[in-house]
């Protein structure tokens, strides 16, 4: 989710009860860090060892949210491990903290794979709006290095991934503006406001380190987008536009538009949603 009421959904568990499944939950991956800096890890009953991971970035405007929002959890029954990552809000620390921690916890994650039976060779990134938008960037910056991305270049240099799974994620921070949609982009309270310290407006150098279109190159991992074509909060054209960039540059991608559907919801969890990311992936590892 990008914007959302939070404040009714702060007492309910933050974890999913999934059917043979096994729950790591709150596994810090800074040591004495922030309370948010810690993921949740599920682990199917019968998955073949080592699994596949799906490391999984949350939504919320990146100042909220819930690692149980989790749009492919059908992903269980294919035999992938899922690590739901938290991470720092914008009304704790503006970016990078937040790419920052999820590539400090996808980290923890590659050095103790073996401890969780995880496949380091097998390493899907993803998200959901605002975790959409994170995942798009980790996935598409690992191979640039950039230093502010990471609490130690070096650590950029252990991971690769196999794939991303971009869900309504905004990926070019630049190109919306104003009332555009059912928020107003530029205004002082606004979440991009917020994350970035500025509007964009006046810093759209930020807007531009943070958006995940600047770092699109033909060495990138194949991609898939899906985007509902009634979202009136990240709008459709955008992923559309994403699309195109990463096809100019030679990136293998697929853009699914899901018709009628909104800002999250259902749709994207839907049988046709799981036979779609099921045979993206299936290419992906053949």
């Amino acid at each position: 989710m990008f914007f959302v009421s939070l404040g009714a959904l702060g007492q309910e568990p933050d974890t999913l009860s999934l059917p043979n499944t096994r729950l790591i939950k709150n596994i810090p991956y800074v040591v004495n860090g922030h309370k948010l800096q810690n993921f949740d890890l599920y682990i199917p009953n019968d998955a073949k060892k080592p699994m596949p991971v799906l490391l999984w970035i949350h939504g919320g405007a990146w100042e909220g949210g819930f690692k149980k929002w989790i749009d492919p959890t059908f992903l269980i029954k294919s035999g992938f491990a899922i690590a739901s990552i938290d991470y720092r809000f914008s009304d704790t620390a503006v970016f990078p903290a937040q790419i920052q921690d999820c590539n400090e916890a996808i980290y923890f994650i590659w050095k103790n794979a073996a401890q969780y039976n995880l496949d380091r060779n097998k390493f899907i990134v993803g998200g959901g709006s605002a975790g959409g938008h994170l995942a798009s960037l980790i996935g598409l910056s690992t191979n640039d290095k950039i230093a502010d991305f990471y609490t130690d270049i070096n650590k950029s240099k252990a991971i690769k991934f196999k794939a991303i799974l971009d869900f309504y994620g905004p990926a070019d921070l630049n190109v919306v503006h104003g009332k555009a949609t059912t928020m107003d982009y530029d205004s002082e309270g606004s979440a991009l406001t917020r994350l970035l310290g500025f509007p964009t407006l006046d810093r759209p150098d930020l807007a531009k380190k943070a958006s995940p279109v600047t770092y699109i190159d033909k060495n990138d991992p194949p991609i898939l987008i899906l985007h509902g074509d009634a979202d009136d909060i990240v709008p459709f054209w955008e992923s559309r536009q994403f699309y195109s960039w990463l096809k100019l540059a030679g990136v293998k991608t697929e853009l699914f538009k899901i018709e009628g559907a909104g800002h999250a919801g259902p749709a994207f969890s839907s049988p046709a949603t799981e036979k779609k990311v099921n045979e993206f992936l299936d290419a992906v590892f053949k």
